[in-house]
């Protein structure tokens, strides 16, 4: 229900004409009654209210996170759906968004619920034979915990990309110095965001752009140029520029057309998790680089823009039509931790040991997924998470 009213001061000076909607449990967002008001955006306004509010006592400022956590408390969704508001407010892309909201909508928790299930079954059938003649089949017990194993392993399998495309692609833009590693950056970002010059060295610290390319976030990190002898400031450029290799989810290795790939440069290419090796400056001269295994090889002039989409499309190439639906660092760690006591209780069947040894597993694998879901979580746990979360939500 929804009315026209007016928020009095205490004189019954009028603070403002607002519209009052009330939201009755159960079917509220918190399942709680809840009453939301509308005023006009002014800041003096809204503070105004909130003072109105305050002196009567009756309402406090909600903690950060407070709105969903009741909801999640009562009922309302499982800790899993609770996280993805979090997700979905944070999101920085097309594609982040589209799954923090396939989280919300309750895909992921209906993954787990399905795989609980599937472990409460062996855990029944192993239980019930132990107060009756009946007897379990070893074996098929082991085919149903491998099947179980299987299923949470596709799920984390997918997570380290589902990590990278709801945070954004890490990708270092690296090479010797003056290849045109900056120049590079500029055309990809679209605007003179770093230093060019013909000085080797220019670049002596990390400078990063984030970047949206179809719907997927880009982190770019122009990086100090790699050579062997260097000191002062380029040496602690360098140093920085491999620790970003490191970490890195795509490489743009940049080479000189007019100087060609050398051999110390090779042990550089795999360091991050994929590396794209980009010819530069072929405006000046053509330059077959020799074959490295299936690497991607894009020839481009950073300085005229040639060859800057065909690259961009290499890099956007393994976009998945479906996100992975794991891409959060708590639902990972317990997901593994899932699978390491199921792949306990497999391995208790091969060693012989009795079947009251895998329940105990078993048990740990179902405490895991409850965690998860926030079925069987401390409340510490619970606050902690939501406290993340921004004020209102």
């Amino acid at each position: 229900m929804q009315v026209l009213s007016e928020i009095q001061g205490r004189d019954k000076d009028i603070i403002d004409q607002v519209t009052v909607c009330l939201h009755p449990e159960p079917h509220s967002y918190t399942g709680e009654d809840l009453a939301e008001i509308g005023c006009h955006a002014n800041p003096l306004i809204v503070a105004r209210i909130m003072e109105r509010i305050s002196v009567t006592g009756l309402a406090r400022v909600a903690l950060p996170g407070e709105f969903t956590m009741r909801a999640f408390l009562n009922k309302k969704m499982s800790l899993v759906e609770a996280e993805a508001v979090g997700a979905l407010i944070g999101a920085k892309s097309l594609l982040g968004l589209d799954m923090a909201l396939k989280t919300l909508k309750g895909e992921l928790s209906s993954e787990i619920y399905g795989i609980r299930e599937k472990l409460l079954d062996i855990l029944t059938d192993i239980e019930a034979s132990f107060v009756s003649d009946n007897e379990v089949d070893e074996q098929e017990i082991k085919r149903s915990l491998k099947q179980v194993m299987e299923s949470i392993n596709s799920l984390v399998e997918s997570s380290d990309a589902g990590h990278s495309m709801f945070n954004g692609v890490v990708t270092t833009i690296a090479g010797l110095p003056n290849a045109g590693k900056s120049s590079l950056f500029n055309a990809i970002v679209g605007y003179p965001r770093a230093i060019v010059h013909e000085v080797e060295g220019t670049t002596r610290d990390l400078v990063s752009e984030h970047v949206l390319i179809k719907g997927l976030e880009f982190v770019f990190y122009d990086t100090a140029g790699i050579k062997e002898v260097a000191q002062g400031p380029e040496q602690i450029g360098i140093e920085k520029t491999m620790d970003i290799l490191g970490k890195a989810d795509l490489v743009l290795y940049v080479v000189d057309a007019t100087r060609g790939i050398s051999r110390q440069e090779t042990r550089w290419l795999n360091i991050g998790k994929r590396t794209v090796l980009v010819i530069n400056k072929v405006d000046l001269c053509d330059y077959n680089a020799p074959l490295l295994g299936d690497m991607d090889v894009v020839k481009v002039s950073a300085k005229y823009n040639w060859g800057i989409d065909r690259l961009i499309d290499i890099i956007t190439r393994d976009i998945p039509d479906n996100a992975p639906m794991v891409f959060l660092e708590r639902h990972v760690n317990l997901m593994k931790r899932a699978m390491s006591y199921v792949r306990s209780g497999i391995e208790t069947l091969d060693s012989g040991l009795t079947l009251d040894a895998v329940t105990i597993d078993i048990r740990e694998a179902l405490s895991a997924l409850n965690e998860l879901t926030g079925d069987e979580i401390n409340l510490d746990v619970v606050e902690k998470i939501f406290s993340k979360f921004c004020v209102g939500k």
